[in-house]
């Protein structure tokens, strides 16, 4: 049961935040949030939750604290603007904002650090019951040893919590409404804080699209289709451009070459074990759907897929999801985004409808990954799957690319249709989140949150 601003009001007003340089002499700023350990019991147990703010450079006229959220779930965003994302990644907020972000619970300095998202050497794309019951079991054990590890903050990790705890920060910083910015899952914490503070919401941009009303089968399907467009528009970039490590030859033949034979000989890598040919899969969401202002990222892909193909497999076990250990990923989804399955033959179909909607990329999406990894989660989901319907709020700004592998845009879509009032913008361009690849939204959502002007309710821009 959602509860209405008034029943938080009287536990969202913690003490001022002492702040100190994040590091000598820089201007980032560094604190400690205290907060109730469940929002629940206000007076029981408190956790203290990373902060960070980068003061705004015209303080006499700035516009207040604009919030931001990476994504994640799990994303640190104190640590992101201690380590400079301001200047990287928000020049042009720098002089009307303070710049502002928290690490959520079980992240960041607090990190939770009970397992990988998925183990190496437990099937991931079970073909047998047995293969299934294995995939349970790796998830279950890995719920177990954070319940034995982290006790109660593994029943209080949901993002409606997290929105709570944002809510504290906003009281904290002294701010009467939070200006957000929340990008990938930080869309959907920042949908969550707007359905239960509404009369609290300044102006907010949320930025590829994560639409709780999906459900597993939908959103794993949805983002198939998207991952195999991404694959394919890989496959031409490598055609065209003499910087693809695979340039003069079809990329797309060379990635089936070399993971069919990793399925039946993988390549060891010391320090992580075999990578077989689902290891090698399961890089696919790390890979396909960024071509980010951080650097060169199809690049990587190509340079991963050469170096398998001459037997070193070393760039697949960095950044595959298996052996991932970000366990705060997992622990959070498993509350927010179960996968629901109900048993192998349950896991076959999805699997079976992927591979027949995407018959290169398949199931190795992310959803998939959080279904598999929360497969036996012994955890009850607090805040499973269901619409996100918002209502008395300024109008908000939703974006999403036409492309993009792990948000869609029919999550967008989606989305605008249960936030009233909102304001859609799409960008015609590749890439995960517009923040981050398209150069139209970026200007367009910095002349919303500065400027306070919205492009109209329903556009598109290139």
């Amino acid at each position: 049961m959602l509860l209405p601003d008034g029943a938080m009001a009287a536990t969202a007003t913690p003490a001022g935040i002492n702040w100190s340089e994040c590091k000598p002499g820089g201007v980032e700023q560094c604190g400690k949030l205290r907060v109730p350990l469940d929002w629940a019991k206000p007076t029981g147990r408190t956790i203290e939750i990373a902060v960070a703010r980068v003061p705004a450079k015209d303080q006499q006229h700035k516009l207040g604290s604009l919030m931001f959220n990476p994504g994640g779930p799990g994303g640190p965003g104190a640590q992101a603007l201690a380590q400079g994302a301001a200047d990287e990644f928000f020049a042009e907020y720098r002089d009307r904002y303070d710049l502002v972000s928290f690490d959520p619970r079980g992240s960041g300095g607090g990190s939770l650090d009970c397992g990988p998202v998925l183990r190496p050497g437990v099937p991931v794309f079970p073909k047998s019951k047995a293969e299934y019951d294995a995939m349970v079991a790796s998830s279950r054990a890995t719920g177990e040893q954070c319940l034995r590890q982290h006790g109660e903050l593994m029943r209080n990790l949901d993002t409606r919590t997290a929105a709570r705890d944002m809510d504290a920060f906003r009281a904290a910083l002294g701010d009467g409404k939070l200006n957000y910015l929340g990008v990938s899952y930080g869309s959907y914490l920042g949908t969550t804080y707007a359905q239960l503070f509404p009369r609290r919401v300044g102006r907010m941009v949320l930025d590829g699209i994560l639409d709780h009303a999906q459900g597993p089968t939908a959103l794993m399907t949805a983002e198939a289709k998207a991952m195999e467009k991404s694959f394919d528009k890989f496959v031409a970039w490598c055609a065209e451009d003499s910087k693809c490590a695979l340039h003069g030859q079809d990329a797309g033949t060379v990635w089936d070459k070399v993971v069919a034979k990793a399925d039946k000989m993988p390549l060891q890598v010391a320090g992580y074990g075999p990578v077989t040919g689902d290891v090698m899969r399961m890089s696919l969401p790390s890979f396909l759907p960024r071509v980010d202002r951080a650097g060169d990222v199809w690049g990587g892909f190509a340079q991963a897929i050469a170096l398998a193909a001459k037997g070193d497999g070393s760039l697949f076990a960095e950044l595959t999801y298996v052996g991932d250990p970000g366990t705060e990923y997992v622990a959070v989804s498993c509350m927010d985004f179960p996968g629901q399955l109900t048993g192998y033959a349950d896991a076959k179909a999805r699997i079976a409808k992927a591979k027949m909607l995407a018959p290169r990329v398949g199931a190795a999406v992310e959803d998939w990954a959080i279904t598999a990894a929360c497969s036996g989660w012994p955890i009850k989901p607090s805040n499973p799957w269901q619409p996100t319907p918002v209502k008395g709020i300024p109008p908000i700004l939703i974006t999403s690319t036409t492309v993009d592998g792990s948000t869609p845009l029919s999550q967008a879509k989606g989305l605008a249709r249960q936030i009233e009032g909102s304001h859609l913008l799409i960008a015609k361009a590749y890439g995960h989140t517009t923040f981050f690849n398209a150069s139209c939204a970026q200007a367009a959502i910095a002349t919303y949150l500065i400027d306070g002007k919205l492009p109209p309710k329903r556009s598109t821009c290139s």
